[in-house]
C-alpha cells in the first residue's frame, strides 16, 4: 500500500493530501538516502512527521536526490511541492505508513 503525505498548517489542519504511486517511489527513493538525511528515517509502517524546522534541512536534502527514471521525478516533485506548501503555511509535513 503506498505512503500518504498529509500537509498540515501550524495547528495541525491538513491543507493537502497527497499520495506515494502505487511501486512506493517517493518512500524507495528516501529510503535509499544516505544515513545522515532526514528523508531516510521516513517511517514505511508508520507516521513520521517534519516541523518547520525540520522542513528546512530537508529542502537542501531533496535537490541532491538522484533521480533515474520518470517516476523517480515526478516523485521528486511531489516532495518539493508538499514541502514547499508546508513552509508557506509554516505547518508540518505528515507521511502515513501502511
Amino acid at each position: 500500500m503506498a505512503s500518504d503525505i498529509v500537509v498540515q498548517d501550524i495547528n495541525h489542519a491538513e491543507e493537502h493530501h497527497f499520495g506515494d504511486d502505487a511501486n512506493e517511489t517517493l518512500f524507495r527513493l528516501c529510503a535509499a538516502q544516505p544515513e545522515t538525511s532526514l528523508v531516510r528515517g521516513i517511517y514505511r509502517h508508520g507516521d513520521t512527521m517534519f516541523n518547520r524546522y525540520q522542513l528546512d534541512l530537508i529542502l537542501d536534502r531533496i535537490e541532491g536526490i538522484e533521480v533515474r527514471t520518470d517516476a523517480e521525478r515526478q516523485a521528486v516533485e511531489l516532495l518539493r511541492r508538499a514541502e514547499s506548501i508546508a513552509l508557506r503555511a509554516n505547518g508540518y509535513l505528515l507521511f502515513v505508513g501502511d
